[in-house]
């Protein structure tokens, strides 16, 4: 990751980080169990839901609140359990080989003293986006939060 730009807001990107009273164990359980993502997911829309097996070079797939199709995207990176990194399609409809978008999410876990920072980057996105989505991204990452540490 290293000579690449910093993500910040201005730049497109939304970065974000919570620190868990919970191994990265937990949290990583948190953001992968069908279990737990349709929760923190509901912070974008109530009802929706995430499917994946997370592995590398499989699908993700969100579903909005009414069940249909949302975004579809592949798993990049899975190091688990310190980093997640999904590249997302142009359109929902896409197959497992199209090419994907400019659009990232990363999740990045770092354990210390049995805490675990959690860091999501989100991006690039337009400045509407990100206005759109940084409130979104607050909420689900204080959902991740409450649910890992009650593990």
């Amino acid at each position: 990751m290293e000579n690449e730009p910093e993500k910040t807001e201005s730049s497109g990107w939304i970065k974000k980080s919570i620190e868990i009273d919970a191994s990265d164990d937990a949290v990583w359980n948190t953001l992968t169990n069908p279990e737990y993502t349709s929760q923190w997911a509901s912070a974008f829309e109530a009802g929706s839901s995430v499917a994946s097996d997370w592995n590398e070079g499989s699908l993700v797939i969100w579903k909005g609140g009414n069940g249909g199709p949302g975004v579809k995207g592949k798993v990049e990176v899975n190091y688990a359990p310190k980093m997640l990194k999904i590249g997302f399609y142009n359109s929902a409809d896409a197959g497992p080989d199209d090419e994907l978008s400019e659009y990232k999410e990363h999740y990045l876990l770092s354990e210390h003293e049995g805490k675990t920072m959690l860091t999501i980057e989100s991006g690039p996105l337009t400045p509407e986006y990100v206005e759109k989505y940084s409130p979104m991204w607050d909420a689900a990452l204080k959902i991740m939060k409450e649910i890992s540490e009650q593990q």
